[in-house]
């Protein structure tokens, strides 16, 4: 039955179907997928077997199709160059990186007759304004003006003169500076303003700006009245300058420069661009005292740039302090439109018009997020300052801080005279305060003292005072890079002779292991009791004979790193210019930078390029504030102690009492040195006792125009050493040694927690002796 049903009628057609189907692609698969490009193989027989070898081989030109492998064809494909690479050097400055220029070159193309007097005064006035100022004369000069930055030439054809001028420019200065302008000696020029007109102009775009000549259908801007070129239109002249000094026809500097760009760029005068007009004022005689009463209402010479021809010296000072007095006007009543402003629009504001800051446009007061972050006054009398910081409760009101003082009650006198005229007489400062806001500036309050006039009783007024921060500005400063060598010198005397192994230990990890460019000095000072023994007696035993051993095991390990020198110092009260004397007559490099240091600091790689970075020959020298720690005794309960120093108020401090660590270069010290020599050995000293004995280095460059860097390192670390004082120092560095043990001994809070456990201690130990003395009941 089953085989009926399999079998049956319906199955037929569908398996001849499939059978012609399978046949007829059998038959035709060859005939489909024959392409030209390659050759479709069928399965040959014994006889074929030799002819299709031949077959395979064209067809598979790479070998046997089994093993066949892909592979890139790159026939076709454009050859590239090995380039070699080498070291990529870099600009000096991101600026040059980037392609960033200054903005604004002035070339004031002078005479030798007036170059003393018109060139000064031009200096005077718009150096402070431009980036780059120069002078150039069409001759020789044997001696130019002290400070004034001149360029001669050789050929003295005064016609050429404005294209030997381009020429330098173009030659020296193209890629430093987007805009070139140009005046004669004799125009007096707003520079401040000639700075501002160009910051709002685009310097993607070839201009020629002026005042152009009074001509119909001039293309000429009038040198007189100056010329301003775009970097692109210099550039474009700069090839071709050449062809502008053969064909200077005229005597006319305006009529020969205005063919030679029109010859090179195409360009012809424009007086204005981006929306502003360059404006200029031209007379033909131009006295100050004669003319400034009819010009002050002119507006045309109140918004020049440049005012021509200015003959007289004197005339450019008074127009320039006119000038200025006219700006300062101007920005006052801008700013007072913008302060009525800024009260209306406080009112309107969700907090109301008391919300509107006092003074208006100064910062508000920061507020404190917590207890931390709240800002001190400090309460100061005419005489004295209290709690200026955490460690003096008082101290005398001295220095800059009476200046400062002294200033700020002057400037209430002043201010209370001009609101009561006549109604009280100041009689002084009774108390004040003072806080620093750096957000803000400085916040005073002053109560003084009045006589009221009028109902003549004494009355006292308080005064709020702000000293608001100005505008920051970058001091220019010499380059310094991280590539110095330093050598670092460390003074070693008998109780610090347990620290110096672990300064070596760090040192050898900071600096021998990483192949840090420095060098160490080690000096062993001995005191007057370890002298040398006399000829024919026997040499007392070296103190110092284990820490020279340890330091020569260390020049083993390091062969070729190890620069560790050992010098003798025999002084029974060594100062820190003794310790330098003894190094720097070792030292042949008179451009070295040295680091004095002591033994307690623990190095950091931080810290030492910092040295390189603040140490700057011939302008500044280093005195970072180490991180000195208290003693661990008291700070831990226990040990071991860790050996890692944390920059904590309960692990050490910072001893600003400290000037144990100097980086300078040998050179200044050298210099400051023999000056500090003369003046001893020609009897001038100082007005100042505290800076006329010299007893360290901090002591000795503040003597020299150097500028010296104090401030808190927390990369410069120092572990707590046992402070000795020497009754033999001067007064005031043993008066300070007294100061720095009894601070450096622990914060104020532990010593009182030690005060007061030693009491509860002795309370105890006295209940238990007097109850152990009871009698037996």
């Amino acid at each position: 039955m089953l085989t009926m049903k399999l079998f049956s009628r319906p199955a037929y057609p569908v398996l001849s179907g499939i059978c012609i189907g399978i046949s007829l692609s059998l038959v035709c698969l060859p005939y489909f997928y024959l392409d030209e490009s390659c050759e479709f193989i069928l399965v040959p027989s014994e006889t074929q077997l030799p002819q299709m070898h031949n077959i395979k081989q064209k067809a598979w030109p790479y070998g046997n199709p089994d093993d066949f492998e892909p592979r890139i064809n790159l026939d076709s494909k454009p050859v590239r160059g090995n380039v070699e690479k080498g070291k990529m050097i870099r600009p000096r400055f991101a600026a040059s990186e980037l392609g960033i220029r200054e903005k604004l070159f002035l070339g004031v193309i002078a005479r030798r007759d007036t170059l003393n007097t018109l060139g000064v005064a031009i200096n005077r006035t718009a150096a402070q304004f431009v980036d780059k100022l120069l002078f150039f004369v069409e001759a020789q000069m044997e001696q130019a003006p002290n400070g004034l930055p001149v360029v001669s030439f050789k050929d003295e054809r005064n016609v050429l003169q404005p294209f030997h001028t381009m020429k330098y420019v173009a030659d020296q200065y193209l890629e430093e500076y987007d805009w070139f302008m140009f005046i004669e000696d004799n125009t007096y020029i707003r520079a401040e303003q000639v700075v501002e007109f160009i910051s709002h102009v685009s310097i993607s775009q070839d201009l020629y700006l002026g005042r152009m000549v009074d001509e119909l259908q001039s293309l000429y801007c009038d040198l007189r009245s100056g010329i301003i070129f775009s970097n692109t239109a210099l550039r474009k002249m700069a090839p071709q300058l050449e062809w502008c000094t053969k064909n200077a026809f005229s005597m006319d500097h305006t009529d020969n420069v205005g063919r030679c760009v029109l010859h090179t760029t195409g360009l012809a005068c424009t007086p204005t661009a981006s929306g502003r007009n360059f404006s200029s004022f031209l007379s033909h005689d131009f006295v100050f005292d004669r003319d400034v009463a009819r010009l002050r209402a002119n507006p045309v010479f109140n918004a020049s740039l440049t005012v021509h021809p200015v003959n007289d010296v004197r005339s450019m000072y008074k127009l320039h302090r006119y000038f200025c007095e006219r700006d300062m006007a101007l920005a006052e009543e801008e700013m007072a439109s913008i302060e009525a402003e800024m009260k209306v629009t406080a009112c309107l504001t969700p907090q109301g018009c008391s919300h509107l800051p006092w003074p208006i446009s100064v910062s508000e007061p920061s507020q404190p997020k917590n207890r931390f972050d709240v800002i001190r006054w400090d309460y100061f009398t005419p005489t004295h300052m209290y709690f200026p910081n955490d460690h003096d409760n008082m101290v005398p009101l001295r220095g800059a801080d009476k200046l400062d003082v002294d200033d700020v009650v002057g400037f209430s006198e002043r201010k209370l005279e001009d609101k009561y005229p006549g109604r009280y007489a100041f009689q002084g400062l009774v108390s004040g305060y003072r806080r620093f806001d750096p957000s803000r500036g400085l916040d005073y309050l002053l109560d003084v003292a009045l006589d009221d006039v009028q109902k003549g009783s004494r009355v006292h007024k308080r005064i709020r005072l702000v000293k608001p921060l100005s505008h920051m500005e970058v001091v220019p400063m010499p380059y310094v890079t991280e590539n110095s060598r330093v050598h670092i010198v460390v003074p070693v005397n008998d109780f610090e002779m347990a620290v110096l192994p672990k300064f070596l230990q760090v040192y050898a990890e900071t600096c021998l292991e990483r192949n840090d460019n420095s060098q160490l000095y080690v000096v062993f000072v001995y005191s007057s009791a370890a002298a040398p023994a006399a000829p024919g007696q026997e040499e007392s035993a070296d103190e110092f004979s284990a820490l020279r051993a340890t330091i020569a095991d260390y020049e083993k390990r390091f062969p070729e790193g190890a620069r560790i020198t050992t010098l003798d110092l025999r002084k029974a009260v060594p100062s820190q210019l003794d310790v330098v004397e003894v190094v720097a007559k070792r030292m042949q490099e008179q451009d070295a930078l040295l680091l004095v240091a002591s033994a307690g600091v623990l190095l950091e790689t931080e810290f030492l390029n910092r040295v390189r970075m603040q140490t700057i020959r011939r302008t500044q020298v280093f005195l970072p504030i180490a991180f000195f720690q208290y003693h661990p005794k008291i700070i831990y309960e226990k040990k071991p102690y860790p050996e890692a120093i944390e920059i904590s108020k309960d692990v050490g401090f910072f001893d600003r009492h400290s000037f144990d660590h100097v980086a300078f270069y040998l050179s200044d010290y050298v210099l400051a040195r023999d000056a500090y020599s003369a003046d001893v050995a020609t009897g001038h000293r100082l007005q100042s006792t505290a800076s006329a004995n010299v007893t360290d280095l901090c002591s000795l460059f503040l003597r020299t125009d150097l500028h010296l860097f104090r401030a808190p390192d927390p990369a410069l670390k120092h572990a707590w050493l046992p402070r000795r004082c020497n009754p033999l120092l001067p007064e005031a560095e043993y008066h300070r040694c007294l100061v720095r043990r009894g601070e450096g001994l622990a914060s104020r809070s532990q010593l009182a927690m030690l005060i007061l456990k030693q009491q509860r201690a002795n309370k105890a130990n006295d209940i238990s002796a007097s109850s152990s003395s009871l009698p037996a009941a």
